[in-house]
């Protein structure tokens, strides 16, 4: 976290210290005979740290400003943790985020997508997959821990016995940073699991080819450096419980489908400009946190104005009727796409930045990545004909191709 972050997160605490202390000054003004100074000194205070707080998030609206912060953050997770050397024919990964287990009511977001999620888990523990759950997996920012793991016992045992195996990792993300402490893994997240396993903020895998050094996976939950959910915590956790109460009076998801694979929302650029800028190390991010599922091949579908002027020709030409109107309509939907597209994708140049999507998906749908037979894959459980079986989502990518654009990129100073 940047020293502008340190500060903004010390006065979000103030916000609330010189709320509930004006709180308690009016009252015992109210039945006392106390000076109304501390009251003004701590309606003073509030106001001067919520203006302090309005100001950084101006600050932050900037796109260069928060890419920044974003990069700065994940610098720090990737020179703090360690690396493992991994051989590209034995990596054999499913990475999968953003469960937000609740405790089965209204606000529960995961419920809809656990026969998915149970489904992935049966079939990737049989081919000797390990698995990576990628932060996110309990929704504690809404919820009381022993809840959320007493509704989802069985969930917890399926994963335990990737535990009992050896093949399971866990990433902490911002809704689940509980578990960054030591002592509350042991205490409740072990015993659900049957046992001890890594939990870190990231994980980076040095991946080798016999004596050829490929490139580097830097696996984190992505939250990192984003104002909400690791600077203004103290103010975000009371508006995610506000909304999760929301969510069980109307029982209505937020998650919508899984339509979409392109590179498109702000945090996700600011996450490939990260990976996109090392240059001491070619470096692949997968991450989840912003619920979007990112593939490298992904291109943006918006036409560009050659496209629009060969679909004009091509319904120029047409003689019969109905040839016509159909190729008018699609090229009025065209160009009415270029006009109605206001964030459209960016192109992947280099393919060094990946998004499990989540799971917890309003249509049940779970999305995750695949490392396996030297290749990097975009999965959904289930498939386009409903059953428990996987579908790609996107071409395959060879890691030792995807490692090697990497390296070849040409990087810019600066986006």
């Amino acid at each position: 976290m940047s020293l502008l972050g340190r500060f903004i997160r010390v006065v979000a605490w103030l916000v609330w210290l010189t709320l509930i202390c004006s709180i308690v000054f009016a009252v015992l003004i109210m039945i006392t005979d106390l000076p109304g100074f501390p009251l003004i000194a701590a309606l003073a205070g509030f106001v001067g740290s919520a203006l302090a707080i309005y100001g950084y998030t101006r600050l932050m609206k900037d796109d260069d400003r928060y890419a920044a912060e974003v990069a700065h953050s994940l610098d720090r997770a990737f020179n703090e943790t360690g690396a493992q050397q991994r051989e590209l024919g034995e990596l054999r990964l499913i990475v999968l985020s953003d469960l937000h287990k609740g405790t089965r009511d209204g606000a529960d977001d995961f419920w809809r997508s656990e026969r998915a999620y149970s489904a992935a888990l049966g079939y990737y523990y049989e081919l000797g997959y390990t698995l990576v759950v990628l932060g996110d997996a309990e929704e504690l920012w809404e919820n009381s821990t022993p809840q959320v793991i007493q509704k989802y016992g069985p969930v917890l045992g399926l994963e335990a016995r990737f535990v009992e195996k050896k093949r399971y990792v866990r990433v902490w993300g911002n809704h689940d940073d509980k578990w960054r402490r030591a002592r509350s893994v042991r205490r409740m997240l072990e015993p659900a699991l049957g046992g001890d396993f890594p939990l870190t903020e990231a994980v980076k895998l040095e991946v080798i080819d016999g004596e050829r050094e490929l490139g580097t996976l830097f696996l984190a939950h992505g939250h990192q450096g984003t104002p909400d959910s690791e600077i203004l915590t103290p103010l975000s956790r009371p508006g995610v419980r506000l909304f999760g109460a929301l969510q069980r009076v109307f029982k209505r998801p937020w998650n919508t489908p899984a339509t979409d694979v392109k590179l498109r929302e702000r945090h996700d650029k600011a996450m490939f400009a990260w990976a996109r800028h090392h240059r001491e190390d070619v470096v692949a991010l997968i991450a989840g946190h912003t619920h979007r599922p990112v593939f490298g091949t992904s291109k943006p579908p918006v036409p560009s104005k050659d496209q629009i002027d060969a679909l004009r020709e091509q319904a120029d030409a047409k003689d019969d009727r109905l040839e016509r109107g159909r190729s008018q309509a699609d090229l009025q939907y065209r160009r009415a796409e270029r006009r109605w597209v206001l964030n459209p994708p960016e192109d992947i140049a280099p393919p060094c930045y990946f998004n499990t999507g989540c799971c917890a998906f309003s249509d049940g749908d779970v999305t995750g990545i695949e490392i396996a037979d030297r290749e990097i894959r975009l999965v959904r459980f289930p498939d386009n004909q409903g059953r428990p079986r996987p579908q790609y989502l996107s071409e395959p990518i060879l890691l030792a191709d995807l490692f090697q654009n990497i390296r070849a990129y040409d990087r810019p100073a600066a986006d």
